[in-house]
């Protein structure tokens, strides 16, 4: 591969997942993602939430402690509109920030679970204002955290081009 070639890693075995802290470090190695169904074939696990629990949490450690963007999760099975925005809720929930999907139709499911609300953007400036963009306003240790949280939402934010509530959108934003 040419060099600076940056590769998405399927992972979807117990031996690939046994790996993923090393394969998540490896030169090349952009985001992981999680291979779900030869995962379940591999394994013999089910496919509800609690069954895949470890696996996903085990690639978003993975991935956090190699300086990755969070893991992506495997695609829902389903058309139905209510089971792919509950299905990406989870992955946000277990700290994945992308979803595989079979069709393009399913993808503004996953897209709007996985961006942040107005709400959350408005909550984000907020933040920032009061503490500073660079951290100069920090009072105690708690606000570090809050201050790398409100960062990310405004990064996701301008990715996904949602705007926040209190800019004079009239709560509109998306």
């Amino acid at each position: 591969l040419p060099e600076n070639t940056r590769i998405l890693v399927l992972i979807e075995s117990a031996t690939g997942l046994e790996a993923a802290p090393e394969i998540a470090r490896a030169d090349g190695t952009f985001r992981l993602v999680f291979g779900s169904g030869d995962y379940r074939r591999d394994t013999g696990v089910g496919d509800s939430p609690l069954a895949l629990t470890y696996p996903r949490s085990r690639l978003v450690i993975a991935s956090r402690a190699a300086r990755l963007v969070g893991p992506i999760d495997g695609p829902s099975l389903t058309d139905d509109p209510a089971t792919l925005t509950q299905e990406a809720e989870l992955t946000r929930s277990m700290g994945m920030t992308g979803k595989l999907c079979m069709t393009p139709e399913r993808a503004a499911y996953a897209n709007a679970a996985l961006s942040p609300s107005p709400d959350d953007v408005t909550w984000a400036h907020e933040v920032i204002d009061r503490l500073g963009e660079d951290g100069s306003r920090v009072q105690d240790g708690s606000d570090l955290p809050r201050l790398a949280k409100a960062k990310k939402i405004t990064r996701l934010a301008r990715a996904f081009g949602i705007k926040n509530n209190r800019r004079g959108n009239g709560g509109n934003g998306r």
